[in-house]
């Protein structure tokens, strides 16, 4: 089993499997499918006002009623052992699907674990169930009549998803000011449905007649968390646990919530009653009322109460109040791009059945696995860089992050900070970071990162001067290598999180991260190659770009340490295995 360096650490072997891989493709290859069948109607089973709807607007409808049933599951979660939550306990696609989207956000994921009582019983799983279980067959099985019994007693919910849908009709809340229990619409005639963008509804309690909408939901939210807790267990608001950094700290998530609760927009003011469950209502309302419900008011107070703290914390504590959901991220969101980058993989012909089984297609996998621990020993050297991965690299990191506890532990061990997969980061942001990554690379691997045919950051003089330097004193890091052909398109930088910036014109604007899909074609577009998007433009065939003059391959797996600092050995696509000390 190969080894590799990462940082001053070495591991035992590869941190992430080829098995492992290919069943992350195949549970791709199952949500793709997912999507294709809603967005085309292809189930007699999407009722009527469904298919009258665009193929966008149905597919994010049907992912709202994943959420939910996501939110059901979790609920009813039991600790039992590995082998009957195989075979009872694992969900349906759809609540998989959802699951997969979440864990794919380590920090947020990790965060809500810790600080939500209906994760508790998934945190127990984390460690050894996702990464035990072959997720892509099981995935692809027909469910066992025990596993389709289970989940309807644990949820009261079909388990088919196109069976669920005639029964999920409705969305049951609380009204944020009476506590009243209302059942709203995912979907109605006027589109102020759940699911819908105009989202509102009207509390049937006649002493309330609240209008309820996301923004005073959101309030709600933040509210019950800020004031829970005061017997002093732990507790933190959503967004503070962890530094931008990556780095996790308790006394500065507890410090945080200490400066919120203390501070005079959101500190008791009324007499405390001696019931405790009293109490807290008590406050609940006070501090609601003093904004008026409203959501904009209550960002404002957040600013002023934090204001001594970074602007990125005060962002990152209210983009998770900014909806109803008990999480901390935006999991429709969260779900749109996931599928934006698996319409990528799929473009790639990485999800058809069979097509890493065996020969030389079996390498650009392995080819992408030391590249991506090439990401991780880069990441480690590299503290304050905000590494921006490629296709092959980002499919393995997504495969790495699906272990759950295990891929933060890992980070941990190897890294010393938990490298997280933000959910969107703003064009310009992405954009600097994606140089700086190209730029660490080559001065550490002396190789280009991208081979896609897409240009690399511009140089500047200092490392034009020693890129020239090493052409005359070639040492061992510069062996000159090129990739499989079909890898060449995969080491175009991944794009699905990027925030596209209405100002730049050219590439559109997504508005509010909820919605990706209204850009979704520029997206689409960007992460497509250079030398693809030339093609397309000018309807003419498509030919590979021309072969660099370095290129990034790496040897086989085989039962010998990979260094990969400073440099990993490579090797030429088609040539024998060679290792660096070999040369």
């Amino acid at each position: 089993m190969p080894s590799f360096e990462i940082g001053s650490q070495r591991t035992p072997g590869p941190l992430v499997s080829i098995a492992q891989v290919k069943g992350h493709l195949r549970l791709l290859r199952a949500f793709h499918n997912l999507r294709v069948t809603v967005e085309e109607c292809k189930d007699r089973r999407i009722p009527a006002f469904a298919a009258q709807m665009d193929r966008d607007s149905r597919w994010t409808w049907f992912i709202t009623l994943a959420i939910d049933r996501f939110e059901r599951w979790v609920k009813s979660l039991q600790f039992v052992p590995l082998e009957k939550f195989i075979s009872k306990q694992f969900p349906p696609i759809d609540v998989w699907m959802v699951w997969h989207a979440y864990l794919l956000n380590p920090c947020w994921y990790e965060e809500d674990c810790e600080r939500l009582l209906i994760l508790q019983q998934l945190r127990l799983l984390n460690m050894f169930v996702v990464a035990s279980i072959n997720i892509g067959k099981l995935a692809n099985n027909q469910p066992s009549v025990s596993r389709i019994a289970a989940w309807h007693k644990q949820t009261g919910s079909f388990f088919d998803p196109f069976d669920a849908i005639e029964e999920l009709t409705h969305k049951q809340m609380e009204c944020p000011r009476c506590r009243t229990r209302v059942f709203v619409p995912f979907v109605n005639d006027n589109g102020t449905g759940y699911s819908e963008q105009q989202f509102s509804a009207m509390c049937p309690l006649p002493g309330c007649r609240l209008k309820i909408t996301k923004g005073n939901l959101a309030v709600a939210k933040f509210v019950r968390d800020l004031t829970e807790s005061e017997d002093g267990s732990e507790n933190y608001m959503a967004g503070s646990l962890f530094f931008g950094n990556g780095k996790r700290d308790p006394r500065r998530a507890k410090a945080i919530k200490d400066q919120l609760t203390q501070s005079s927009q959101f500190c008791r003011k009324s007499p405390r009653s001696s019931n405790q469950r009293i109490a807290r209502l008590d406050w609940e309302k006070e501090i609601k009322e003093s904004i008026g419900y409203s959501w904009p008011l209550l960002k404002d107070a957040i600013a002023i109460a934090l204001r001594d703290q970074p602007e990125a914390t005060r962002t990152n504590i209210l983009n998770a109040y900014e909806d109803d959901s008990p999480f901390s991220i935006n999991l429709i969101s969260a779900v749109l791009r996931q599928g934006l980058f698996t319409k990528r993989i799929d473009e790639l012909g990485w999800l058809k059945p069979g097509t890493f089984r065996e020969g030389d297609k079996l390498q650009v996998l392995e080819h992408a696995l030391l590249r991506y621990h090439c990401f991780l020993d880069l990441a480690a050297a590299s503290p304050n860089l905000m590494p921006v991965p490629t296709l092959d690299i980002d499919l393995i990191w997504h495969s790495h992050q699906l272990m759950g506890g295990r891929y933060g532990v890992d980070c941990d061990i190897y890294v010393g900070r938990r490298i997280d997969h933000p959910l969107a980061t703003e064009e310009a942001v992405l954009s600097t970071a994606l140089d700086n990554t190209c730029r660490a690379w080559q001065s550490r691997f002396h190789i280009p990162y991208m081979q896609c045919g897409c240009p690399a950051p511009d140089e500047t003089v200092f490392e034009r001067f020693i890129r020239k330097l090493r052409q005359y004193t070639r040492t061992r890091t510069c062996l000159q290598a090129s990739l499989h052909p079909d890898h060449l398109p995969a080491t175009h930088p991944s794009l699905h999180n990027a925030l596209l910036d209405p100002e730049r014109g050219a590439f559109g604007s997504f508005g509010k991260p909820a919605h990706p899909q209204r850009d979704e074609k520029d997206l689409v577009r960007l992460s497509r190659p250079l030398w693809v998007r030339k093609k397309r433009s000018r309807k003419t065939n498509l030919e590979l770009p021309p072969q660099l003059e370095e290129g990034f391959v790496s040897e086989k797996m085989i039962e010998e340490p990979v260094p990969l600092s400073p440099a990993p050995p490579y090797v030429a696509y088609g040539s024998d295995i060679r290792f660096m000390h070999d040369i």
